[in-house]
């Protein structure tokens, strides 16, 4: 067990690390070893075994304490399903050219928090309970959410998605492994004493979903590196818009929180970090699903996007004795 909560710790802690190898050497493998485009037929089996783990890890029970969470939940979805990409939207149409990167982006917005995002939750002494409470609810309307924005994005871009591909994509990532998932943690936890799942199982589907990622990104970046070099100006393009929607958005909750809705300071982190974290594993596997081809060379967005989400959050983390004091105030 001590072995497998370390391998959880390496590939978690140093996800901005292997994030970035998983890159370098997939577009080194396709840019001089032209048959790598092969590996394309890998992808969407590896995004379902990424996927189905992650789906078990999430806690379907903490919607049982809602209540005291209310006024941070309907704050954290308004940000994640209108805020967000309203302001993706701005941000991409003043760098970006190319509508797949623009349609990418905005998709990425409206993703629910990564797994990490309620790890930063417990790091700063935020309310935990009401992150889970945020993600688990944010994840069962994404499968709402997805089809609806799917359809309004993609006017104007050429891009055409049949609904029927498009229900049958997200059934196959989304709904899917989350039936399997909520039925293999329900069965663990009926099997097992209280508190084994977590004890003793979580680590090793963390491990998995974590590995089958970084195995994900090398096959995306190594089958698609010629349009990848091709269009290396559109892909640099995205280092703006990254920075200053993740600059924005933290500072704007910064301010709602404190001058106008009151949170407390662990309420408050408990937004932050459920809703400027995004799932990228999750985007890359709806992209990939939902527009095929395109959508190989499309999930490359939240793969570079990733490597400034975990370098901001881990910074605005580390200030997170301020933000408290910062909020302090409120709470004498």
């Amino acid at each position: 067990m001590r072995k497998i909560l370390a391998i959880q710790k390496n590939l978690s802690n140093n996800i901005l690390l292997y994030t970035i190898l998983m890159i370098v050497f997939g577009m080194l493998v396709g840019y001089y070893i032209p048959s790598a485009k092969g590996l394309s037929v890998f992808i969407l089996p590896v995004v379902f075994i990424m996927i189905y783990p992650m789906m078990v890890n999430l806690s379907l029970s903490s919607l049982k304490k809602i209540r005291g969470s209310i006024k941070p939940l309907i704050e954290a979805l308004g940000l994640n399903f209108v805020y967000a990409p309203v302001a993706m939207y701005v941000l991409s149409s003043l760098f970006i050219q190319d509508p797949k990167i623009r349609l990418a982006l905005m998709l990425l917005s409206i993703a629910p928090a990564s797994s990490m995002g309620l790890g930063y939750i417990g790091l700063a002494e935020g309310h935990v309970l009401t992150g889970a409470v945020i993600v688990a609810i944010a994840f069962i309307l994404s499968i709402f959410v997805y089809p609806v924005a799917s359809n309004m994005l993609v006017v104007g871009t050429g891009i055409i998605i049949p609904t029927d591909l498009l229900l049958k994509s997200l059934f196959l990532v989304l709904i899917l492994p989350l039936l399997l998932g909520v039925a293999t943690r329900e069965y663990i936890e009926r099997k097992h004493e209280e508190g084994a799942f977590k004890n003793k199982f979580k680590p090793y589907f963390s491990v998995i979903s974590l590995g089958f990622l970084y195995m994900l990104l090398f096959l995306i970046f190594a089958s698609k590196a010629g349009l990848i070099v091709k269009n290396y100006m559109s892909i640099v393009a995205i280092a703006p818009v990254a920075l200053l929607f993740y600059s924005i958005t933290i500072l704007l909750i910064l301010f709602v929180n404190r001058k106008i809705l009151n949170l407390e300071y662990g309420h408050h982190q408990a937004v932050v970090f459920t809703t400027v974290s995004k799932n990228v594993s999750l985007t890359i596997a709806i992209l990939i699903a939902v527009f095929g081809e395109a959508g190989q060379y499309m999930a490359i967005v939240p793969a570079i996007v990733s490597l400034f989400q975990a370098p901001i959050l881990m910074f605005y983390l580390k200030y997170s004795d301020r933000v408290k004091r910062f909020f302090s105030v409120n709470e004498k």
